[in-house]
């Protein structure tokens, strides 16, 4: 049932791309956003694997019904209130690499490609976010997120955008990637692991500094509060996980 649902809206989408006859002036017909290069730093805190940095595009921008903001990317479809139905997908840049203290074996997991459909809507009083994502990656299956977005104006135009979210990752999602079977716990002298569905608290920012004419600063950070499906597991050495960007990027208007 799921995976009809799943193609019904993506022939919707494609449809209602084919389609897209009737002027909407709230889509841009160019680029309208900031794109640059960031540096990526996170920390999942998994075995004595430490944080990872590296360099990465950057993006926060539109262009017609095409969007990518940071780490998602997808195509607007209907209008929906202050936004639109979306078929969207996350780039998730984490490296899910187990490195045991007790052996010099090392448990390494395929990246997630999580792709569903979601919204965005921009109100009056904040952005709310919300998706649906498969995962089409090795564990084959569900992941949700919900966040807010407000907004602080503050010193010498630098803006503030506070956000507080909740993420739901399905059991068999969280015990691929945190769980661990019997042979790859004696493989790294763990004990073995069955991780259940866990809900994960999440806050953090992102801070807008104008640098000169159309040049910006832009720092997103996020902590992430894992359930106690995931901290109980044994390949974890704390209870969160952290992300940063920091990116200098161009804003076109």
């Amino acid at each position: 049932m799921r995976k009809f649902l799943f193609m019904l809206f993506f022939s919707y989408a494609i449809c209602s791309l084919a389609q897209d006859q009737s002027y909407d002036d709230s889509l841009p017909d160019h680029i309208v956003g900031d794109i640059g290069l960031a540096t990526y730093t996170s920390n999942l805190h998994l075995g004595t694997y430490g944080t990872q940095t590296f360099f990465a595009p950057y993006a926060f921008a539109d262009y017609k019904r095409a969007f990518v903001r940071i780490d998602m990317f997808g195509i607007k479809t209907a209008k929906i209130g202050y936004g639109y139905l979306e078929f969207t997908g996350k780039a998730i840049l984490d490296n899910y690499v187990v490195k045991s203290p007790y052996t010099t074996n090392t448990i390494v997991r395929r990246y997630p490609i999580p792709i569903g459909i979601g919204t965005f809507q921009e109100t009056p009083i904040g952005a709310f976010l919300i998706n649906a994502y498969h995962d089409f990656s090795q564990s084959k299956s569900a992941l949700y997120e919900f966040s807010y977005f407000g907004k602080i104006e503050t010193i010498e135009k630098v803006i503030l955008y506070p956000q507080f979210g909740i993420e739901k990752q399905s059991s068999q999602y969280a015990n691929y990637y945190y769980g661990l079977t019997s042979q790859q716990a004696n493989a790294i002298g763990y004990q073995s692991y069955t991780a259940p569905a866990t809900n994960n608290l999440m806050a953090g920012f992102l801070l807008e500094i104008p640098v000169i004419d159309s040049w910006y600063i832009n720092i997103y950070g996020k902590r992430k509060w894992m359930g106690s499906g995931i901290s109980n597991s044994p390949v974890m050495n704390r209870s969160f996980q952290d992300n940063l960007f920091m990116a200098l990027a161009y804003r076109f208007e």
